[in-house]
């Protein structure tokens, strides 16, 4: 089910969209496959709130001036402080036509190697899907309880995806590994001369 956030379409444009966000109002962009972009604006506190709850995966339910339409989030522009969001674009979707997105990867899992003194190593720590609007996942998972060996890596193409959500990106890219430290080399060389 989509997150919902209210927005009304927005009439001020250019250089005087800087009044809009002292009074605490975000410009916004809704852009999508074979119709016209929306200019909107949303309240800060609520559109903060909702990006923290939806990240960029979730589907969006924005209810402009009563017409319902549901986005993903594509680019979030933030001031320098970091501490205020100064734009968003938005991107409508049909819920029949798949979307390519990103979804961050989270390495769960701890290896054998780790306990010996090895360190864990992660390289992507997201990569791109294609799915329906409704399959989009909160993020993917890769286990490194399988990393038994040094030379062992996990790749993109380890991921296990749900059903109906393909992976977009390089399935030959490095998400971990687990690298030797001193200690294991030395433990090893022990082991090796004994």
């Amino acid at each position: 089910m989509a997150i919902t956030l209210k927005g009304q379409e927005r009439t001020v444009k250019g250089k005087k969209v800087k009044a809009l966000r002292r009074e605490g109002i975000v410009p916004a962009e809704v852009y999508g496959k074979g119709g016209d972009n929306i200019s909107v604006q949303f309240d800060h506190k609520e559109l903060a709130g909702v990006l923290k709850e939806a990240g960029t995966t979730s589907l969006i339910s924005v209810d402009i001036d009563g017409n319902s339409v549901n986005v993903l989030v594509k680019d979030v522009v933030r001031s320098l402080d970091r501490k205020s969001i100064t734009h968003i674009d938005l991107y409508s979707v049909n819920d029949d036509i798949a979307v390519k997105t990103t979804v961050p990867v989270r390495v769960v899992g701890e290896s054998p190697l780790i306990i010996k003194g090895g360190v864990l190593v992660t390289g992507a720590s997201s990569v791109e899907v294609s799915c329906l609007p409704k399959d989009i996942p909160a993020e993917l998972t890769v286990d490194a309880s399988t990393i038994l060996d040094f030379s062992n890596v996990l790749n993109v193409s380890d991921i296990v995806t749900p059903e109906g959500v393909e992976i977009a990106s390089n399935t030959s890219v490095m998400i971990a590994y687990v690298s030797q430290t001193r200690a294991t080399r030395a433990a090893a060389a022990e082991e090796a001369n004994s």
